[in-house]
């Protein structure tokens, strides 16, 4: 299975620890975004890797979203996920177009903030809390002590090809459960390092293998189960053929005499779609008419 998540119980059940091998997903998606900006693509990754391992912990036809707003508003970052592990998440084409940030701590900023939506319908909770760590991983954590009062670690990262591209893509979940000592989330964040060799092979691990593995390093593991994890959003190009409906007329003629594309993105998953000038045509006799 890939892009599978590993679901365990570890310190004599007092801390849920999940880990996830998304590269994969996060090449997927990478290349739907058409994403090249390597810091905007970072924070995606380990964003998406977060929604990921989120996407086990709900239930039922529960979904979750997560908007990340960075200290410029205009820049944001989306994710969605939901019980059955169908993963999307984007750039907006703000952020895609800039190229000045150095590091994602410099694309957060100092006013960055997370709005995270979960639930069903109209049953839904809505918390907002802020970036104060200016990364990822820590605001998140931040986010889950805030809005549910609930100790939580993430834990993610990347690795990269010497042409930008993913080589690994992983991360960790680990939440204290009730009445458990505080002082075993910081023993499981010592220990990430030492983790890797388990996450960036764990497409292929056995569960005894993944069990002895986690056993050197944390007591009393139980596997509980497994998810996966998986790109998926039902737009599609015929979807957006009524965009062109509402496009004025000079404007459809500029686009066939200088033949340029319509581009229409999907707001949901990023995706972009192309209609070129043989696909306007029709739409243009049919003002004419």
């Amino acid at each position: 299975m890939t892009n599978r998540i590993i679901k365990t119980l570890i310190f004599n059940k007092q801390i849920r620890l999940y880990l996830i091998n998304n590269t994969e997903l996060i090449d997927e998606i990478m290349q739907i975004n058409e994403c090249s900006n390597k810091v905007a693509k970072t924070a995606l990754a380990n964003s998406i890797t977060i929604a990921s391992l989120l996407s086990a912990t709900l239930k039922g036809n529960q979904r979750l979203s997560a908007n990340l707003i960075m200290s410029n508003p205009k820049s944001k970052i989306h994710t969605d996920a939901d019980a059955h592990g169908n993963i999307r998440g984007y750039v907006n084409n703000y952020l895609l177009s800039q190229d000045q940030y150095r590091t994602v701590k410099q694309l957060i900023g100092l006013k960055g903030s997370i709005r995270m939506i979960k639930g069903v319908d109209m049953n839904q909770f809505t918390g907002i809390t802020d970036m104060p760590y200016q990364n990822l991983d820590k605001d998140f954590s931040h986010y889950f002590k805030q809005s549910d009062q609930t100790d939580t670690l993430f834990k993610t990262d990347i690795e990269w090809e010497e042409d930008n591209t993913i080589k690994y893509s992983y991360g960790l979940y680990a939440q204290l459960l009730p009445n458990s000592s505080k002082n075993l989330l910081d023993i499981v964040e010592g220990k990430f390092d030492m983790l890797l060799p388990i996450l960036r092979n764990l497409h292929y691990c056995t569960e005894k293998e993944i069990k002895n593995l986690l056993t050197q390093y944390f007591a009393s593991v139980e596997i509980i189960g497994y998810s996966s994890a998986q790109f998926f959003c039902g737009c599609s190009k015929v979807m957006f053929y009524g965009l062109l409906h509402s496009i004025d007329k000079s404007e459809l003629k500029e686009y066939v005499q200088s033949g340029t594309p319509i581009k229409s993105t999907c707001n949901i998953c990023g995706r972009n779609y192309y209609f070129n000038t043989d696909e306007i045509k029709p739409y243009l006799q049919e003002r004419s008419n």
